[in-house]
């Protein structure tokens, strides 16, 4: 397939925000949000026809300060994928749906795994910071996502600020308004002790965590990966193969960016053609894979909307 045939080339309608884009499906699997809504119920149900191999998922996948801080570190992990009630994990489901899918379209079904677990971890790590401390009883088990939602609604907020949310589908609000008074309530169930203030608690810690992500974290995310990058050209070079810099610049530099790689996927195709794919080197495989994922980034990013 040419470059000028592939999907980012044909047919562009106009850029479309983030947060109303459906996430591109097509050749990359399935979505990681329905993945994980596919996982979170089916672990619920098993419970409902097994209730024996239910116990034993509770009984050692439940978060437990105390358990936790015995090195049952697991326990971080895997109280994100349990819910207590059909309530429960609907709600969790329905806003995972919402708000997971403009945030896959905007990274990637790695990245967006990454982020969502790690905030879930953050509050699973204050509940235990807690219970250490003897505020939240270390026996108590707590389970559900809410860490992991919170922390995308604590995303949203700084990256969409301005986006409308329904709450309870009745009553519009802008998104960085929801994020500050779910944050309030949560703050005030742990000091007065609530009757859910260790799950509170974890949703604190899972929004504040997303909020430091989308301020902080996602900019070391980027030069992380500009980094792995450097390494590798540098790599290239040495071996005597060449291959073009990441583009920092404008939009001429992004052209010529384009055009030396379609001169270096157009070299090592020939040379395929005339002597097998066991003609190439080593550095030479890599520039090509290197390119083309340049390339896939590139289609990626095409009608991308940051912010709202």
């Amino acid at each position: 397939m040419g470059w000028q045939d592939r999907d980012y080339a044909r047919g562009a309608g106009g850029a479309r925000s983030a947060w109303t884009q459906r996430p591109h499906l097509g050749g990359r699997g399935r979505s990681i949000v329905t993945t994980l809504i596919v996982i979170n119920v089916v672990i619920y149900v098993i419970p409902e026809f097994i209730p024996a191999i239910g116990n034993s998922i509770y009984g050692l996948g439940a978060m437990q300060g105390g358990a936790v801080l015995h090195g049952q570190v697991w326990r971080l992990i895997t109280a994100q994928y349990l819910h207590a009630s059909i309530g429960h994990i609907f709600m969790n489901m329905l806003v995972l749906h919402f708000l997971g899918r403009s945030l896959e379209q905007m990274w990637s079904a790695r990245k967006f795994l990454t982020i969502y677990t790690l905030c879930g971890i953050a509050g699973n790590v204050f509940f235990t910071i807690l219970a250490a401390r003897g505020v939240i009883d270390s026996r108590m088990p707590a389970v559900g996502a809410s860490g992991c939602i919170y922390g995308l609604l604590g995303i949203a907020a700084v990256l969409f600020p301005h986006a409308t949310v329904y709450i309870y589908f009745l009553f519009p609000m802008k998104i960085r308004t929801v994020a500050w008074i779910f944050g309030g309530i949560a703050l005030f169930s742990i000091i007065q002790r609530g009757d859910n203030y260790g799950g509170e608690a974890c949703h604190l810690a899972g929004l504040g965590f997303g909020v430091w992500w989308a301020m902080k974290g996602d900019a070391w995310w980027t030069s992380r990966g500009q980094y792995t990058f450097s390494r590798s050209t540098q790599r290239f070079r040495s071996s005597g193969t060449r291959t073009p810099r990441r583009s920092t610049g404008g939009f001429a530099a992004k052209v010529a960016e384009r055009r030396d790689d379609e001169s270096t996927i157009d070299r090592i195709l020939k040379k395929v053609y005339e002597g097998g794919i066991h003609s190439l080197s080593e550095s030479e495989k890599r520039a090509l894979r290197d390119a083309t994922e340049r390339q896939q980034q590139r289609e990626r990013d095409a009608g991308r909307v940051d912010r709202l």
